[in-house]
């Protein structure tokens, strides 16, 4: 420290705290917004406190003016002496040793570099141990790294992340991207927890994510030099696969309903025989108005007598046939159809094949073993809504061979979505998200499976109730245990269900509407920091983690991936020589 001249003094004019002081500036040295800095202040009987800070504001003046005019006479005419002074505002980030002081007026003030500057960020808590948990996430204004405690989100000490922003601006889907980027890129960091980490991924706007495994064109030389300052080399994602719904039909079976991309994308759906095993008829009921309307109590009535009733259809794989088990007719094997009797080969024909029960031809009541004891407008109401379903959701399930989503093939697993109808995106995600927590349950953390949901108020909303929100709430209160990490991202936070946010150790925020900036979810912002975020540009966000008591602004570089067809670099490598 003593080889670097002081940028400045403490700033005596104005209080110094323990919490936060001014610096007053040399005249040859200057301090910029997000710089860390360092004094060193002699405290009787303890020795030197180091206190380390962050520049949040910097202003400057004329000392010695009385109105705005005198600024002409002491800059142009030269008749007003006057000293011009310019300052830096100051938020205290850590004390060492932790001794809770204001820095002496007059001490020297040094921007931090090398080691200290890890100091103030908490790297060396970070590295502590022998364990190396600092993993880089970005670069501070001066190109230098900005770290995270790892331990904040694999489930060691707390767990998830979310994302906040303007749509189109804030690059939420960019940074969780890049985030999983230098995960991937850096498993030393993560040690155990690295091994076979499996990451599931909602594309939930155009055909962006499908490109995750191509070179992008549009890639410079500057932009690799990003990456590998963060210790990265600059290459799309080695293991990922790529999903997309069924086109639907016997004709599109199998067939992935994409345009931009074909090669390399899979087709998924469910079978008749794998909703009814895995009980996803609850996820044909996600609105909040079906919880008032005991809607989803039928349904999970309805999906009980399914599991009793079902029977394999022998010569076609996941059709179904529905038989009273108290009949004598039911069977653990696979049965040939009845002369007449109803073979459930598609989401349409299961909701047919319910209507013996519900809705009886012969004018009957529903069968209360299936529907409970409510009103016949609500099981009225109940087949309103599945026969809706049918052609929102009908492409989705489908007898034939099985054509789940394999999430272990690869790394990281895109499901495409944005194409469905937004009832048929509420059964995937909740129907995805569900497989994953049951997976996980009872069986440890490792591998750590992370997801990836845009849009989370949607699915997660802060206001009603449905099976998916039930299902994020759980894994962001046990996910830390289940092994599950959320990486939820969403325009406003305000509208996302406060559990989930509470949970979420890693908080991160692009530019924000000037509105939602003053909302109480935003409230571990610094007031300087909100007033930014209203202005930040794409490419930079502001994190906030429990290591550090202060929000950092950082920027991450241009992916190396494409994120549109027409960035998908051509034959070759288009990396070579950068």
């Amino acid at each position: 420290m003593a080889d670097l001249p002081p940028v400045g003094l403490v700033l005596g004019s104005e209080d110094s705290t323990s919490q936060s002081f001014h610096v007053v500036l040399h005249d040859d040295e200057y301090l910029q917004l997000d710089d860390l800095v360092v004094v060193r202040t002699p405290v009787p009987k303890v020795g030197e406190v180091a206190t380390y800070g962050i520049v949040t504001e910097v202003s400057a003046r004329y000392e010695g003016t009385r109105y705005g005019s005198d600024t002409f006479r002491v800059a142009v005419e030269g008749t007003l002496p006057a000293e011009r002074s310019r300052t830096a505002t100051v938020q205290v980030v850590r004390v060492l040793p932790e001794l809770w002081i204001a820095p002496d007026p007059g001490e020297p003030v040094y921007r931090c570099s090398a080691d200290e500057r890890e100091r103030a960020l908490y790297v060396d808590e970070m590295r502590a141990g022998g364990r190396d948990r600092a993993l880089p996430v970005g670069r501070s204004r001066d190109g230098e790294p900005v770290w995270v405690d790892i331990d904040f989100f694999d489930g060691t000490k707390g767990a998830h992340m979310n994302i906040s922003g303007v749509s189109g601006v804030a690059t939420k889907t960019s940074y969780a991207l890049f985030f999983l980027r230098c995960l991937t890129s850096h498993p030393e960091i993560l040690g155990p927890s690295g091994v076979n980490l499996r990451v599931l991924v909602f594309n939930v706007k155009g055909e962006d994510l499908l490109f995750l495994d191509r070179p992008n064109r549009a890639f410079r030389p500057e932009d690799a030099d990003g990456w590998r300052a963060l210790g990265m080399d600059p290459e799309p994602f080695p293991s990922v696969s790529l999903w997309a719904p069924s086109s639907g039909g016997e004709a599109g079976d199998g067939i992935p309903n994409t345009s931009a991309r074909d090669e390399g994308v899979q087709a998924f759906r469910w079978t008749p025989r794998e909703f009814v095993d895995e009980d996803l008829l609850a996820f044909l009921f996600t609105e909040a108005a079906d919880a008032r309307n005991q809607l989803t109590f039928v349904a999970e009535r309805v999906a009980r007598q399914l599991r009793r009733f079902a029977c394999d259809v022998a010569g076609e794989p996941g059709a179904l046939v529905l038989r009273d088990p108290a009949g004598g007719l039911h069977s653990d094997e696979p049965v040939l159809p009845a002369p007449g009797e109803k073979v459930v080969r598609t989401l349409g024909d299961l909701v047919e094949a319910l209507t013996e029960y519900l809705e009886p031809e012969h004018g009957g009541d529903a069968d209360q073993a299936w529907t409970g004891r409510v009103a016949p407008g609500t099981v009225a109401a109940f087949m309103r809504r599945l026969w809706a379903a049918v052609p929102r959701v009908g492409a989705l399930v489908r007898a034939g061979r099985s054509r789940r989503i394999d999430r272990t093939a690869e790394a990281v697993t895109v499901v495409d979505i944005h194409r469905l109808h937004e009832a048929a995106q509420r059964f995937v995600v909740g129907a995805l998200v569900k497989e994953v927590h049951d997976d996980k349950e009872g069986r440890g953390r490792l591998p750590l499976s992370v997801i990836v949901l845009d849009e989370l108020n949607k699915y997660a909303p802060r206001e009603g109730w449905s099976p998916i929100r039930d299902t994020l709430v759980d894994i962001a209160q046990r996910g830390r245990s289940l092994g599950i990490l959320l990486i939820g991202a969403q325009q406003s936070a305000s509208r996302v269900d406060p559990d989930v946010l509470a949970n979420a150790s890693l908080r991160v925020t692009g530019r924000l509407d000037a509105a939602e900036a003053e909302r109480s979810e935003y409230g571990w912002m610094l007031p300087s920091t909100r007033a930014r975020a209203r202005l930040l540009k794409p490419g930079t966000m502001v994190l906030s983690q429990p290591s550090i008591p202060a929000p950092v602004l950082l920027e991450f570089p241009f992916p190396p991936w494409a994120t549109r067809a027409e960035e998908v670099a051509d034959e070759g490598d288009p990396f070579e020589g950068l």
